[in-house]
């Protein structure tokens, strides 16, 4: 920048015409699906808007403070970014020593006023065992990516499931 900042700094500041088309490509991930090999998965813009505007398995408002909880790089933070800003809500970042402490998590949740959640299986599982009750104030749980062990769905219920409680195919495979 300061090499470059007598070209920059007189640079055009409106913004660019970049006409988008829902068919463009928004972003490339690899994903090793059910096979354990990494592939390539090509994801449009319509996707990602299908996957959290006006579906039928979650209904995502202006209201809702979203946890940003996975790694960025992990399809699910499509879910958590999108979804909050395509839908005018929060994205509250976590941080990931918070994530892998089931206390501190729980407090954070309550804290922030978290609204939606989206772990994967092996994460929820290990969160049910440990503190079933920590979902309890959430309108949305979401978890997905392997099989659940059914014994920690059932503890959850019975601490208090959140309103909207959904094991759900992951978010590039639905893309």
């Amino acid at each position: 920048l300061d090499r470059d900042w007598s070209t920059l700094g007189v640079t055009e500041v409106a913004d660019l015409d970049t006409p988008t088309q829902p068919e463009n490509l928004a972003y490339v991930i690899y994903t090793s699906g059910s096979t354990g090999v990494p592939k390539a998965v090509a994801v449009p813009h319509q996707a990602v808007n299908r996957l959290v505007l006006n579906t039928n398995y979650i209904h995502l408002t202006a209201e809702d403070r979203i946890a940003q909880a996975a790694n960025l790089a992990f399809d699910a933070a499509t879910f958590e970014i999108w979804g909050a800003l395509l839908n005018g809500g929060r994205v509250v970042i976590l941080d990931k020593a918070v994530v892998l402490a089931p206390e501190e998590l729980t407090a954070y949740l309550a804290r922030q006023k978290i609204t939606t959640l989206f772990l994967t299986t092996a994460l929820f599982n290990q969160l049910a065992h440990s503190v079933p009750h920590a979902f309890a104030g959430l309108k949305s749980l979401l978890f997905g990516g392997e099989a659940v062990e059914p014994k920690w769905v059932q503890a959850v219920l019975e601490k208090g499931a959140p309103a909207n409680f959904i094991h759900v195919y992951g978010p590039t495979e639905s893309t």
